[in-house]
């Protein structure tokens, strides 16, 4: 099964992507405006879009503090199902922490993959920005005129 991968390097301590990863205040900043995340496993994080058109559900599977942190699909998008989202922290060689985000587990290449991956990428830049530069550009931001 494919997945999709994603790393950066961002200027922050581990424990400030976490907390950005899992707090509805930090996620507010960088992903979306309307939802809500936690690190509790077993609890649900919600994302959505569009208001409220497009919503996202994952459960929080597995919580490492400025380590780890895996989310399953509980519900989303036609595509999304039975897919995982894993966000990996480790020490960078050039300061900072190295994130690697994978979107896991997909059953092919084709459809959703390619704009799934994109926009990934999109918010990952997001999500740098705001904790390097202290803005993101959130869902729905860039569409706001």
């Amino acid at each position: 099964m494919p997945d999709i991968l994603h790393q950066v390097t961002i200027q922050s301590d581990a424990n400030h992507i976490y907390d950005a990863l899992t707090t509805s205040e930090g996620f507010h900043k960088w992903w979306t405006k309307d939802g809500a995340s936690t690190d509790e496993v077993g609890q649900s994080v919600e994302a959505r879009f569009y208001g409220g058109q497009v919503e996202f559900k994952l459960q929080v599977e597995k919580s490492d503090p400025g380590k780890a942190l895996e989310w399953s699909v509980i519900s989303a998008v036609p595509g999304w199902e039975d897919t995982r989202i894993t966000w990996d922290m480790s020490p960078s060689e050039q300061g900072g922490t190295d994130l690697l985000l994978g979107h896991r587990d997909w059953k092919s290449t084709d459809g959703l993959y390619a704009p799934v991956s994109y926009n990934w990428a999109w918010y990952l830049t997001s999500l740098k920005w705001y904790l390097e530069k202290g803005k993101g550009i959130p869902h729905p931001e860039e569409n706001e005129a």
